[in-house]
């Protein structure tokens, strides 16, 4: 549902969009299937790659209000950080622990304590992100204060597992 309309959007009225490290709970993409492994408690392959991940809801939310101010011109869509695979799947496996642990009720003081985000770490390697600016001034020229995603990755991983567990 959400695939065909951001292409259905994104593609109106001479506006462009190429997306970029979209993840969507109740799909099979990469995000998933990260997430699923570690439910099976596989370890998913390695890679090296940087992905700037954004959840298909505020992908959705900007492409809706570029089209709804007939914005043309081609741009590039994804988040805003730098993330690796590791520091993502260290933030699926301690949300899955969590959410283990709730379920089985065996919470520890150690288990509830807050264990930094891998927000909280900052990707210092070599930025190969798409550029954004088109697309940060455009929603700017909308009334908006750029392109800023809402969703954090840690919301977005608990929408992913509630999907795959249901």
């Amino acid at each position: 549902m959400y695939d065909e309309l951001l292409e259905t959007l994104a593609e109106c009225k001479g506006l462009h969009v190429q997306f970029h490290d979209i993840y969507t709970p109740g799909r099979n993409d990469l995000m998933s299937n990260w997430i699923q492994k570690i439910i099976d408690g596989k370890q998913p392959e390695k890679s090296d790659t940087i992905f700037h991940w954004v959840h298909v809801r505020d992908a959705l939310n900007a492409v809706r209000i570029l089209s709804e101010n007939s914005v043309k011109g081609k741009m590039d869509l994804c988040g805003r950080r730098a993330w690796t695979q590791e520091m993502v799947l260290d933030e699926i496996r301690h949300l899955w622990l969590r959410f283990q642990n709730t379920m089985e009720h065996s919470h520890s003081l150690e288990s509830l304590s807050e264990i930094p985000s891998p927000a909280a770490v900052t990707y210092s390697g070599e930025r190969r992100r798409p550029d954004l600016e088109p697309l940060h001034t455009a929603l700017l020229s909308c009334g908006l204060d750029g392109w800023r995603p809402m969703t954090a990755i840690r919301v977005g991983i608990m929408e992913c597992m509630a999907y795959l567990l249901e």
